[in-house]
């Protein structure tokens, strides 16, 4: 009797730790498998965003929301709340190709199960080169699909509960709350940052400067006609959405080697291009009061959040003082000829300054 009351009380501590154990992953949900806030789990890292949008999506619901904003890392940083005028997801990941699109609106919809009135684009002249880079960066990237299996796979939220893997990220999440780290997310799919060295920006243009000059940009850039093909597809299935377009800001410093590298036709091809589909783009590139600010990015590419503020405001025409008349120029068939020459004559003057 003995033996057996010690047993019991063996597997009831065992229990009594797994539970707890359990509890507290679900205290901190780090990966957005429920819905809830509180003060140990209101920042956490970004490790899988989109898992993590996709979890969020699908387990807190999209009802909520009448428009979609898709696009890679850059416009992540873009605060879904900075869109006034509109309730809008932000499902936007790190490295997403317009080949992935139409996967994620359909998935979207269909979490939602209803159209999106809006979906809005922001689009990356790095993301139409089909040469060995962005095929690299397309292969590597699963489906939409894949993510939505996982989420809704058999008691996923639950199973998650007792890995040590969801363990680890709730005490990064722990230590995210208490004190930022360089880049987080909030319970509410906001990316927030710090700034960072001057020591770590310029270790970062070290890295991305041969990478543009000799993979993402110059002869290793080969220009991928399928695009098109890509956003037809998506506006014919979606004949009642307003679709709005925007490229993302580079610097002015990268956009200078990308004219230096020989891409301004593709540049322009690509601008004519989501003119032709769309009938008008909110063109963020070039040379511009924002663009030729080095304190706005984090590297080449990557803007501050406020930077994404200036985006929603210009694209949803809300008023903002403080944004420069010439950071976001509204491209459509009848403006589009003189934009492109007007490019072509600051084009002259990076090549022969």
């Amino acid at each position: 009797m003995q033996h057996k009351k010690w047993v019991r009380l063996f597997l009831a501590t065992v229990l009594s730790v797994i539970m707890l154990f359990a509890l507290f992953n679900y205290t901190i949900d780090p990966l957005w498998t429920f819905c809830h806030s509180n003060k140990y789990n209101n920042a956490q890292p970004g490790f899988n965003e989109r898992q993590l949008k996709t979890n969020r999506a699908y387990f807190c619901g999209l009802e909520q929301y009448d428009a979609l904003l898709l696009g890679s890392s850059r416009t992540t940083y873009i605060n879904q709340h900075d869109f006034k005028t509109m309730n809008v997801f932000n499902y936007a990941s790190v490295s997403m190709y317009p080949k992935e699109y139409k996967g994620w609106i359909d998935k979207a919809k269909k979490i939602k199960g209803t159209p999106f009135k809006t979906i809005l684009f922001g689009v990356d002249f790095a993301a139409s080169n089909n040469g060995p880079f962005g095929q690299q960066q397309i292969d590597s990237t699963p489906e939409s699909s894949h993510y939505l299996d996982i989420t809704t796979s058999f008691m996923y939220r639950y199973k998650m509960l007792f890995t040590m893997d969801t363990l680890d990220k709730s005490i990064e999440a722990i230590k995210h709350s208490k004190a930022l780290g360089t880049v987080d997310y909030t319970r509410d799919n906001i990316k927030q940052t710090i700034r960072i060295s001057s020591a770590r920006k310029q270790q970062a243009l070290n890295q991305q400067i041969p990478l543009y000059s000799n993979w993402v940009y110059g002869k290793k850039y080969h220009y991928n006609t399928k695009i098109r093909h890509y956003f037809e597809a998506i506006k014919k299935e979606n004949p009642n959405t307003r679709f709005i377009i925007f490229t993302t800001p580079i610097s002015a410093d990268l956009f200078k080697i990308l004219v230096q590298k020989g891409n301004l036709p593709d540049y322009k091809r690509w601008l004519t291009m989501l003119v032709d589909v769309f009938g008008e783009v909110y063109d963020f590139m070039g040379i511009n009061s924002i663009t030729e600010d080095p304190m706005i990015y984090a590297d080449l590419h990557h803007f501050y959040p406020p930077t994404g503020t200036l985006i929603a405001d210009r694209v949803t025409n809300v008023p903002n003082s403080t944004l420069p008349k010439d950071f976001g120029i509204l491209i459509n068939k009848k403006n589009l000829k003189r934009y492109l020459n007007n490019m072509e004559q600051q084009a002259k003057k990076i090549i022969e300054p």
